[in-house]
């Protein structure tokens, strides 16, 4: 299952185990953004980039601030039923994750089985089968880039982004890619 719950009402029992993938939130602004200007006229965004990046950063969208959603999370990274992963990292290095996946969800796999896992799950192999990405509406799947964030931030939102978001972030150990 697939979710974009946070870790507070997460639904949580005996052997409930969580894989929670988190990408660097300036190029999580400009996917959203992307995102809801798909919805269009059905309750999406039809406003100007800058506006969209002041609501995101004070949590005026949909799964609100950025920050708390993923400093909850980050905060059980150490839990034994949860695994903590960054978008960035995935990108970087798709099989030795899928590897480290295959770990924590105690299911042994062949290196044969990891090439085709990450053969598969690549952005452009994922891309190829769109409609299996496609709710009712919009995309979700876009570019899947690192570093996407600097074909739209201005000096004015990238300054509001290193005071307001990434500011939460400093002392938890959370660190992210913003370079491909």
């Amino acid at each position: 299952m697939r979710t974009h719950l946070t870790y507070d009402v997460i639904p949580k029992g005996a052997g409930c185990k969580y894989v929670y993938i988190a990408r660097n939130p300036k190029d999580v602004c400009v996917s959203f953004y992307e995102f809801m200007k798909d919805y269009g006229s059905t309750g999406g965004f039809s406003g100007p980039w800058e506006f969209f990046a002041r609501i995101f950063v004070e949590g005026e969208v949909p799964y609100e601030l950025w920050n708390k959603h993923v400093l909850e999370w980050w905060k059980h990274k150490d839990d034994s039923n949860v695994l903590f992963l960054k978008y960035e990292d995935l990108k970087n290095d798709l099989s030795s994750n899928v590897r480290l996946i295959a770990e924590f969800l105690e299911k042994p796999v062949t290196e044969e089985t990891v090439n085709k896992i990450s053969q598969q799950c690549s952005f452009e192999e994922m891309a190829k089968n769109v409609s299996t990405f496609t709710v009712d509406g919009p995309k979700l799947l876009r570019k899947g880039e690192i570093g996407d964030w600097k074909n739209y931030f201005t000096a004015d939102v990238d300054e509001r982004f290193e005071n307001e978001v990434l500011k939460e972030l400093r002392g938890t150990g959370l660190v992210f890619d913003f370079e491909p």
